[in-house]
């Protein structure tokens, strides 16, 4: 299911320029400069997390009394929370419409619209519209009832009114998200309490200490499993971290020799924090402002799709680097500062020249680390899935993954941009999807030609053999990650075939969740991205 928000008059986003977003699985990237307003659209998930918890667990008394009250979090001062553009309430509506993996004939009814509006300079929100089954208001009364399933609402014993499940359960995903913002420090000596919903200093070093070597495995599963992480991220042989005798700092062995964590460079250290902050307990959401700071361009990408491994639907980012949003972005937004006060948000659709994406991710940078080959896929969910698979491989530190910017961009008008790729790389190959519905067929006549163009340039092209990336998930991998209802594809079918299916942007976790040896088993990709 995907949520969209529409917001106005909240901080730098008056009613003369309302933000609309869709909140989707995967990685959604906010590009903007400095004071643009990405920032403030993440902290938005911060500040009204208990108006979204209020929603949820109490929907249709928040609707009978149309006035409810709840405390703004990690906001000093009201006020500031408003437009100072215009005197006028915060308005918030959240639409939900159905995902890839959601059949519209499996619907009992339409969804759900909740209009909100927040009072101005008081933590106090009220109710001006909710849909109904027919699209039309439910008539908001002090009768309101949900279902027992939390699926519907009535009034009463009468009919059903709206079907409120969908959106319940996205106000809830909402609510249950962590924000990290662009500071993040551990070695802040003395510091004893939280940057939002971050640990800082002493009370992490602590944490820490009771989340590795406490009583509750699970929390003490999940420091390995995250210094596993960063061992191989790092490329390490070994480390293991452990706290001084005084609590004062970590104490990183790595490969045989100790640091203490200040001596390690800020690159490591934010991965210990952030990764030890988001495993603590369980996610639906996390946001992090500037994931780029203090990391070389090799590690960035690295850093958030490991990132959003600890994430049960995905991650939302702030960034300056318009390279680092669109190789891993499956939507990305552009914040962009009218005037003082004021700020305009829009989809960013703009796609660049292939060499020019290059210069974007910084790839002179990952030459310099041994970063030797390019590997160009059909689009973002395809870096992230494909980077798991050259992880299995020991290939994901050597080979640049970028996104060619979907089906329709493969072509024979991209041969000018290969060529250009390929005077900055002597190493370029091509993964795409053969869209086959049947063994055999011939490919659509863009995909040949944009094959054809790779063989004049010299340049490796291999088609998948099967339908598309998908097609390859053992049933094991993809249950493991979706649960007993879901199955693997056949060769041949479509993703929309199988019921329940599963949306492109959870393909990357799938294959997260897959071994060598069944990477191996796949034929055709396993000896491609072997060979890469």
């Amino acid at each position: 299911m995907l949520l969209d928000i529409t917001l106005k008059n909240y901080r730098c986003f008056p009613d003369t320029a309302p933000v609309r977003l869709s909140i989707r699985k995967g990685f959604t990237a906010f590009v903007g400069s400095n004071n643009s307003g990405k920032s403030s659209l993440l902290r938005f998930f911060v500040e009204f997390r208990n108006l979204f918890s209020t929603l949820a667990g109490g929907l249709p008394d928040s609707l009978a009394t149309q006035r409810v009250t709840f405390q703004l979090a990690n906001v000093p001062d009201i006020p500031e929370v408003f437009s100072n553009t215009n005197d006028r309430n915060i308005s918030i509506e959240f639409t939900l419409s159905p995902g890839p993996e959601d059949d519209p004939a499996d619907l009992p009814t339409a969804l759900a619209t909740l209009s909100l509006e927040v009072i101005r300079d008081q933590n106090v929100f009220r109710v001006t519209k909710a849909s109904t089954l027919s699209n039309q208001d439910v008539p908001l009364s002090r009768h309101l009832v949900i279902t027992s399933d939390r699926e519907f609402l009535t009034e009463s014993t009468g009919p059903r009114l709206a079907y409120v499940g969908p959106i319940i359960r996205a106000l809830t995903s909402c609510a249950n998200s962590i924000y990290l913002p662009a500071f993040r420090n551990a070695v802040n000596v003395g510091g004893t309490s939280t940057y939002y919903d971050i640990q800082v200093g002493e009370q992490f070093i602590r944490s820490w200490k009771a989340f590795k070597a406490g009583v509750i495995k699970q929390k003490s599963n999940a420091a390995y499993r995250l210094t596993q992480d960063i061992k191989h991220i790092f490329g390490f042989h070994d480390l293991e971290i452990l706290n001084s005798e005084d609590d004062k700092t970590l104490i990183l062995f790595v490969d045989g020799h100790s640091f203490r964590l200040d001596e390690v460079g800020s690159g490591l250290s934010q991965f210990v924090l952030v990764l030890a902050t988001v495993a603590l307990r369980s996610h639906d959401f996390v946001l992090i402002d500037e994931p780029e700071l203090n990391l070389h361009p090799t590690l960035q990408m690295d850093f958030l799709t490991t990132l959003t491994s600890y994430a049960n639907e995905g991650v939302l980012f702030g960034t300056h680097s318009l390279g680092l949003a669109r190789a891993v972005g499956q939507q990305i937004y552009a914040a962009k500062r009218i005037r003082q006060g004021e700020s305009h948000v829009r989809l960013y659709d703009d796609l660049p020249r292939l060499a020019e994406f290059l210069g974007e991710l910084s790839f002179p940078g990952y030459r310099e680390l041994g970063f030797n080959k390019v590997l160009l896929v059909e689009g973002p969910t395809d870096v992230t899935t494909v980077q798991q698979f050259l992880r299995l491989l020991n290939k994901d530190h050597s080979v640049v993954t970028l996104p060619l910017g979907g089906a329709s961009m493969i072509n024979a008008d991209r041969e000018s941009e290969l060529d250009e790729v390929r005077r900055l790389s002597d190493d370029v190959s091509v993964l795409i999807d053969s869209e086959r519905d049947k063994p055999n067929a011939a490919l659509s006549r863009d995909r040949q030609a944009f094959c054809d163009s790779c063989k004049n340039l010299g340049i490796r092209c291999h088609v998948l053999d099967r339908r598309a990336m998908e097609n390859y998930f053992p049933t094991r991998a993809i249950q493991a990650v979706k649960g007993a209802k879901y199955r693997a594809l056949h060769p041949f079918e479509a993703l929309t075939g199988p019921s329940p299916t599963w949306g492109k942007a959870e393909n990357w976790r799938i294959a997260r969740g897959m071994t060598r040896e069944e990477l191996t088993a796949t034929g055709d990709l396993g000896v491609f991205l072997s060979s890469v």
